[in-house]
This record gives C-alpha cells, sequence and structure tokens, in this order.
C-alpha cells in the first residue's frame, strides 16, 4: 500500500508546519487519514509502496483483532448501517495506519459494487473458511450474522488453541531439555564410568554391560536422530499435507480426537446451512455453501456429493447425506426428521447447539490427555537419564572397594 507525507499547517499560526506519513490507498485517503483538529492538509507527497515483507504480513490480521473486528461489523449491520460504512467506521477508530488501510479499501471496493467476500480475499489474508461463511452470509442477506458466527467459532478456535498450547508448552520444554541432558550423559557421563571401570580392571556388572551397550548406539546415532526429529519438526511445519495425513491417521487410531474434529466440522457445517436454509435459501445450494466451510478435508468431498446427489436425483437430503458422506448418525436422523415435518431450520439449529456444546467438552478432555501423555513422556525420559547416568556410578561403587581391597 502507498506511502504518503502528508505537510499540516496551523490554522490560527500559519508560519508552523508539521509532515506525518501515512500508508493509504490514494492521496484523498491519506489527507483525510491525516487531518488533525486545528490543521489542515498543505501538501500531499507519495513516497511508494511499503517494501519487504512487514507489509504483507499485515494483511494477515490477527485472530483477536478479527473477532472485534466481525463483532463491530455485525452490531453496526444489525443497526442497519451499510456494509460500506460499517467498514468505514470501524476502520476510523483502529490506530493501526495498515490495517485501517486495508480496511478502508475493502469498504471502497464494497461500495464500488465488489461483492464482500471478493473484497475481503482480495485484501486479507483470510482461512477460505471465513471468506466462505462471508459469502454464504451476503447471499442469504444475513451478513451480520455470518460476522457473528465466525466471531464466536473464532474464538473457540482461539480458546481451544490457547488450552492445547498450556497444555504442551511446559511439558515439551521439559522433553526438549531432557533429550539434551539424556544424550550428554550418554556421551559424557557413562563413557566417564566405564572409562573408570576399564582403567581399575573390573569387568561391569551384567546390568551395567546392558546400560554401556546402549550407550555406544547412542554414541553412534545421536547426531542421526538429532537430524531426523529436526528435520520432521520442520516438515510438519511447513507441510499441510503431512499434518492432513497425520490427522487422518490419528482419528482412526484416537476416538476423541476423532470426535472433537468431526464435531468442529459438522458444527460449522451445520451453522452455515442453517443461516442459509434458514434464510430462505435453497437446499440444493445451502448445503453446497456449506460444504465449502470444511473445504481441504475429506469431509468435503463427501458433502459435495451428497449436495449434488440431492439436487439430481431427487431423494431426500437425509438420503443423500446418508449415501455419502461420514456424518454422525444422529444428523442423517434429525435431518430426515426436519424435511418430514417441515422444520428442518429448527433442526439444524438443534444440531448445532448440541455439536457445540459437545466440542467443548472434547476440547476439555483432549487438552487433559494432552497435558498427562506429555508429562508422562517426560517423566519417562528424566527415568532414562537417571538409569543412564546415575545408575552406573551406584553399581561402579563395590567394584572400586573390591579393586581397592585388591
Amino acid at each position: 500500500m502507498p506511502l504518503f507525507d502528508v505537510t499540516l499547517r496551523n490554522l490560527a499560526k500559519p508560519d508552523q508546519a508539521r509532515v506525518v506519513q501515512v500508508q493509504a490507498a490514494n492521496a484523498a485517503q491519506a489527507s483525510a487519514q491525516a487531518k488533525r483538529e486545528g490543521w489542515g492538509v498543505a501538501l500531499v507527497k507519495a513516497r511508494g509502496k511499503v517494501q519487504g515483507s512487514a507489509g504483507e504480513a499485515m494483511r494477515a490480521i490477527p485472530p483477536k483483532e478479527l473477532i472485534k473486528l466481525f463483532r463491530g461489523l455485525s452490531s453496526m449491520l444489525r443497526a442497519n448501517i451499510s456494509t460500506a460504512d460499517s467498514l468505514t467506521y470501524y476502520a476510523q477508530g483502529i490506530s493501526n495506519p495498515r490495517l485501517k488501510g486495508v480496511l478502508t479499501n475493502i469498504a471502497e471496493k464494497v461500495e464500488s459494487g465488489v461483492p464482500i467476500h471478493q473484497a475481503f480475499a482480495s485484501e486479507t489474508k483470510l482461512d477460505p473458511t471465513v471468506i466462505t461463511v462471508i459469502e454464504a452470509g451476503a447471499d442469504a442477506a444475513q451478513l451480520h450474522s455470518a460476522f457473528a458466527s465466525m466471531a464466536a467459532r473464532i474464538k473457540t478456535e482461539l480458546a481451544f488453541s490457547s488450552k492445547l498450547r498450556s497444555a504442551l508448552t511446559i511439558p515439551c520444554v521439559v522433553i526438549a531439555f531432557q533429550i539434551v541432558l539424556f544424550i550428554w550423559s550418554q556421551l559424557s557421563v557413562v563413557k566417564n564410568v566405564e572409562d573408570t571401570l576399564k582403567s581399575v580392571r573390573q569387568a561391569p556388572d551384567p546390568l551395567s554391560k546392558i546400560i554401556f551397550s546402549f550407550s555406544h548406539v547412542v554414541q553412534a546415532t545421536w547426531p542421526i536422530f538429532v537430524t531426523a526429529l529436526v528435520g520432521f519438526l520442520l516438515w510438519l511445519w511447513r507441510s499441510a499435507s503431512l499434518r492432513q495425513f497425520l490427522l487422518v491417521l490419528l482419528m482412526k487410531k484416537w476416538t476423541l480426537l476423532r470426535k472433537l474434529v468431526m464435531g468442529l466440522r459438522q458444527s460449522a457445517y451445520l451453522g452455515t446451512m442453517e443461516m442459509l436454509y434458514g434464510s430462505g435459501i435453497s437446499l440444493a445450494r445451502s448445503s453446497a455453501l456449506s460444504a465449502r466451510v470444511v473445504a481441504g478435508t475429506p469431509m468435503y468431498d463427501e458433502l459435495a456429493a451428497a449436495s449434488k446427489t440431492y439436487e439430481a436425483s431427487g431423494t431426500t437430503f437425509a438420503e443423500a447425506l446418508n449415501r455419502h458422506a461420514q456424518v454422525d448418525p444422529q444428523v442423517v436422523h434429525m435431518i430426515g426428521i426436519g424435511e418430514k415435518s417441515a422444520s428442518l431450520t429448527d433442526q439444524l439449529r438443534l444440531l448445532r447447539e448440541i455439536y457445540e456444546e459437545d466440542t467443548q467438552a472434547y476440547m476439555t478432555d483432549f487438552t487433559q490427555v494432552i497435558n498427562f501423555i506429555t508429562l508422562a513422556l517426560a517423566v519417562f525420559i528424566i527415568g532414562l537419564v537417571f538409569a543412564g547416568a546415575m545408575l552406573p556410578i551406584f553399581l561402579m561403587g563395590p567394584r572400586m572397594m573390591n579393586s581397592g581391597n585388591m
């Protein structure tokens, strides 16, 4: 985004002037942003665009800022303020100049007729799910509900991330420290103990022989182990496909994780479909748009196929879901009831509330289990350090005494 030097002149004392740097889409915006009470704009001069990754990084709006933004926009839209004006009013209260410029650009594009989801997509690095929900809300004339639901969803995800981070941070630091301590003990302490026994010509006892043999393996392979561990962690951090593969694999083996992930996905899908279908959009269109909130997961292809089957074959939507999608049986059952009794919106709302409550409980259980696993692993590594470093020293005492008596 361009950077401007705006020269302000004191209205009471024309001989006084000052220059303010403002980032804005154009000179008019820069002039409006730089205005101060008692000062007039004398000159606006462009300096060029912000260089480097910092300018681009600001397009990724932090989650906490997104929650405040979506809540504010939802409140203003409920008060019948236009979308462009809502964005403009919210931008005026932001101190961050880059974010203010991004929202001002979005407001200008919306004012010129660009769909709001396209305006957000072109100016921000938002998750595709967020863009899809914004598009769905605009299609359903329920944009205020879309912003409110996204604020609630991001808040839930942020709370879960915070709980998970709190559960993992200290144990992971302890584990990393213990790994370093274990490797050092095998390379230094155990080796010194073994050398000491050799110097006094004492044969180690059977348990010490096992410990020394294990130490030889560690001494030969620790660089490979450390390199592989660091490489795997970097690969996991940078590769979305690897994370998705591991998630699918763990979901097959771990029931609690599967319930948590499926609860989050089904809650997002059902909540979006409730908003769309409750606003008068056809069930086929609602289901197709709602499937996009889980894009990038195996569930997306299943839900998209169910939507196409429902639209093309004339079967009930519940039957199409049952045929194509691996959703919980209660979802199929209650949607079927809603279709038969013309109460589908109520059934979707009930399902969403059920999954939101269940997901909160699963989050608590999951973080507790993760905390236990990481702490148990830390204790196990501490035991290895003790066995590898201290036990040979204790066992060496009698041998050294025998050596002194000889």
